[in-house]
């Protein structure tokens, strides 16, 4: 085929009253270009900050950590993929109408359209795998919980490869079409199988949330904490229900002819990867949340805990056993720093004057386990049992982990 014509043919005749632009068409790639912009900087900032807190603070860096970084990696390349299909900056057709298209640029898009189908399969499956490995490591001892999570991945990772192999064969050409990715053939096969295809990936990505967002849930009630803990530890789970609205959004908007219209795709698709970037990308921050949520936990509290103290000396001054009426305010600030709450001082444990910070804080979990080993405890089982350090909820969660471990073993003794 004439090379001139693919360069001067648009991709679909324009409507009455326009005419095609193949220089400076209008565009709305900068809809695509914000979220990425924002999302990539959160990622690298939140995944960093997890890789951090499980090589430093709890030393248990695992497999869900080496999937949360494949992840990561997999997420980034979905974005600079999508960077690329679009008209600015990358040179591609996304974000204009499909009559401001030329056919040669339509064909490379072809391409890039497979890579992209694939790919976020692909991050969106890595992503799930990474949730349950990290559900396995909390709820392993329950055998039906195990049972669930394996039965999970099993098929979350069946999905995707029965969706890889189905789209590359619908949509790249076949020997007999030559690389022809123009041949009618081939437009005819892939808009029967793929449109379908991947309208089923969306229902499945909805409901395979809705099962990894329940395996935590319903064991919330039966750990031993306070209703208040029980409803804190809920939450911080059910930021993953971020990620399964994305999903119920992108298929919404699929859904709604008004939003997406096939027939100029290129221009009304932009929402339909909006959602889906948001879907990976909130996905990922939420696996990342809750081991991250150890760093700030203790230093939350601390602060919680000096703020009351100062209010309580500012409505009763003279109540203070510390500060005389006749006591400045610069005093009564020092005395906030020695308050009786804090915890004997260990010969192990650094000095407050050496430590600031974060190093701070993993010295109030050293000074939390010192005291449990000198009233002779071996596990927390609820979260009343924490002291001024407050970790978060999965360490928690690994002490039930250990204690139900420990009394089945003594069970299969007897």
């Amino acid at each position: 085929m004439d090379p001139g014509y693919l360069d001067s043919t648009p991709a679909r005749p324009p409507p009455p009253g326009r005419t095609s632009n193949f220089t400076d068409p209008e565009s709305r790639c900068y809809q695509l270009i914000i979220p990425i912009a924002v999302f990539t900087a959160l990622i690298v900032i939140l995944v960093s900050l997890r890789i951090y807190s499980r090589l430093r603070i709890t030393r248990s860096f695992g497999a869900d950590d080496w999937l949360c970084i494949a992840a990561t990696i997999l997420t980034l390349s979905y974005s600079a993929l999508i960077l690329k299909l679009l008209f600015r900056p990358g040179g591609g057709i996304l974000g204009i109408h499909l009559w401001d298209v030329p056919l040669s640029h339509y064909i490379e898009y072809s391409k890039g359209s497979l890579a992209d189908s694939v790919l976020i399969r692909i991050t969106n499956t890595t992503i799930k795998v990474a949730f349950l490995v990290f559900y396995l490591r909390l709820f392993s001892p329950v055998t039906h919980v195990r049972y669930m999570i394996w039965a999970g991945m099993a098929v979350v990772i069946t999905f995707c490869v029965v969706f890889v192999v189905l789209d590359i064969v619908a949509c790249a050409p076949w020997p007999s079409e030559h690389g022809d990715w123009l041949a009618p053939s081939l437009l005819d096969r892939c808009d029967r199988i793929a449109v379908d295809l991947i309208t089923a990936a969306a229902y499945f990505s909805v409901i395979t949330d809705f099962y990894i967002l329940f395996i935590p849930l319903h064991q919330i009630p039966k750990l031993g904490l306070s209703r208040k803990r029980k409803i804190g530890v809920s939450l911080i789970f059910l930021t993953g229900f971020l990620a399964t609205c994305a999903g119920i959004a992108n298929l919404v908007v699929r859904s709604n002819k008004k939003v997406f219209d096939p027939s100029d795709f290129t221009w009304t698709i932009v929402p339909v990867y909006a959602t889906s970037l948001t879907e990976i990308n909130v996905g990922l921050l939420c696996h990342s949340l809750p081991v991250i949520f150890v760093l700030f936990t203790g230093r939350y509290s601390n602060l919680s805990k000096s703020l009351s103290s100062w209010v309580r000396e500012r409505r009763s001054p003279w109540h203070s056993p510390r500060q005389s009426p006749h006591q400045s305010a610069g005093e009564s600030s020092t005395n906030l720093a020695t308050d009786d709450s804090v915890a004997p001082h260990h010969s192990t444990i650094p000095s407050d004057s050496s430590l600031s910070g974060m190093r701070k804080f993993i010295r109030n979990i050293y000074r939390s386990r010192a005291q449990s080993s000198e009233r002779g405890d071996t596990t927390f089982t609820t979260f009343e049992d924490l002291t001024s350090a407050d970790l978060s909820y999965h360490v928690q969660l690994k002490a039930v982990q250990s204690k139900q471990t420990e009394g089945s073993r003594e069970c299969i003794q007897a």
